[in-house]
């Protein structure tokens, strides 16, 4: 189920995956990293790493399965690896600069994602696959927000499992959750503690675009009963955007 997880995350179900790039990209995880290092505050905790490097695992699979594609070979002429593109926007949140003073930033950057990609590994060895079916069931949950789930919603969500070589057993498991999705005073009594709860509301912030007024309720009141700050969410939204 970690698999389908990342392959979700990163493709972002709702359709935004195409439209304001995956969640396993360099900016997603350039602000995973960078808030981390900066605060104490909602990016600092290792369960969103996992997420992220989940995430991020997924595109690279995508991305080396279509080595041959048109959008490989942009990504090939322009020079620039999937990591020095991470390195990049850990530059950026680091500031610009010139010089000797340039270069030992591009350095520190470079150990900082090295970090980064080591605490993230590390906390998706260790998140479960109950861990993993939970934020399933809350990306479900959130896509049903408007009433019901898109042929747009749908299909990616077969793809993910596709993508991520599910198992029989793990096929079947998805197709269940998406005909019964789980309601949400059921999923949130399976969160109990504060880093579930981020990893929670990313999932769910994930899974849909947040422009109609029926999921920016859900949101707003998801945020409320996971008892998160308006600060707390405003750093997922800026991840998962």
């Amino acid at each position: 189920m970690k698999r389908i997880l990342g392959t979700m995350l990163a493709t972002r179900m709702a359709g935004r995956g195409r439209r304001r790039g995956a969640l396993g990209t360099a900016s997603a995880l350039g602000l995973l990293g960078g808030r981390r290092r900066r605060s104490s505050g909602l990016g600092s905790k290792l369960g969103l790493a996992a997420l992220g490097y989940m995430a991020f695992q997924a595109y690279q699979k995508s991305q080396s399965s279509q080595s041959g594609s048109a959008q490989s070979a942009t990504t090939t002429s322009s020079g620039s690896s999937l990591i020095d593109t991470i390195r990049d926007k850990a530059n950026e949140l680091l500031g610009d600069g010139s010089g000797p003073t340039q270069a030992s930033g591009q350095a520190a950057a470079a150990s900082a994602d090295d970090e980064d990609m080591r605490e993230g590994e590390a906390a998706a060895e260790r998140f479960s696959e109950d861990e993993a079916l939970l934020m399933i069931r809350a990306m479900i949950t959130a896509a049903y927000s408007d009433g019901a789930l898109s042929q747009d919603e749908r299909a990616r969500i077969v793809q993910a499992i596709d993508d991520a070589d599910a198992t029989p057993e793990e096929r079947a498991t998805m197709e269940r959750e998406i005909a019964n999705p789980k309601p949400l005073d059921t999923l949130l009594g399976q969160v109990n503690d504060q880093e579930t709860a981020e990893e929670f509301y990313l999932a769910s912030r994930a899974a849909v675009d947040g422009e109609s007024a029926q999921e920016q309720r859900y949101l707003s009141d998801l945020r409320q009963r996971l008892g998160l700050s308006e600060e707390e969410a405003a750093e997922a939204d800026a991840i998962a955007s």
